[in-house]
């Protein structure tokens, strides 16, 4: 009988056989990994900007008052600059685009971090919903773009008369999304 205790490990070989299994499998994952999370952050985004969205045309029903929906300056007053400040939706019963109190906020959203908003409401830096829920003519869109413009990751919100936001979809199956007109979106 033997009386030497096994001692257990890897070759060289082995070890070096292994490695390159684990680095096979880290390329073919990481690209995937990476695509994942730049989706999850446009899902953010997108839900936010919408859940910013619903919440001011609910509030106008609810409330009786007219909301607008806009990236503040300094001076509290709308500007179009929706990829570098938040959103944020008051209450605007003069409809002077001006936040007048801050107790008229009903929610500020959030910049997002890994890409940019774009509004697109005619030559107007806002949206507005009155009492009825009606957006009237604050109609519009807004793009989002991830940080590396690739345009294949963009989502558009567009927003009806009736006040509704709806995603813009890939109608062509060419994996850009289209606006209104059928144009595709492009973030460059």
């Amino acid at each position: 009988m033997n009386n030497r205790k096994f001692l257990g490990g890897f070759t060289l070989v082995e070890l070096l056989v292994t490695l390159a299994v684990v680095a096979v499998i880290t390329s073919i994952t990481v690209p995937s990994m990476n695509n994942l999370v730049q989706r999850s952050q446009r899902h953010s985004a997108v839900s936010e900007a919408i859940a910013l969205i619903n919440l001011a045309r609910n509030t106008a029903i609810m409330e009786q008052r007219t909301i607008t929906v806009c990236p503040l300056d300094l001076s509290h007053k709308c500007v179009a600059e929706w990829n570098t400040r938040p959103i944020t939706v008051f209450r605007d019963d003069n409809s002077d685009r001006i936040l007048d109190d801050s107790a008229d906020i009903i929610r500020v959203g959030t910049i997002p971090e890994n890409g940019y908003w774009t509004g697109n409401t005619a030559s107007r830096p806002y949206l507005r919903f009155f009492p009825n829920g009606m957006a009237s003519y604050a109609i519009g869109n807004m793009v989002w773009c991830p940080s590396n413009r690739d345009s294949k990751l963009a989502a558009q919100i567009v927003i009806n008369m009736g006040g509704r936001p709806r995603l813009s979809e890939d109608h062509d199956d060419d994996g850009l999304i289209e606006d209104a007109n059928g144009n595709a979106v492009n973030c460059s």
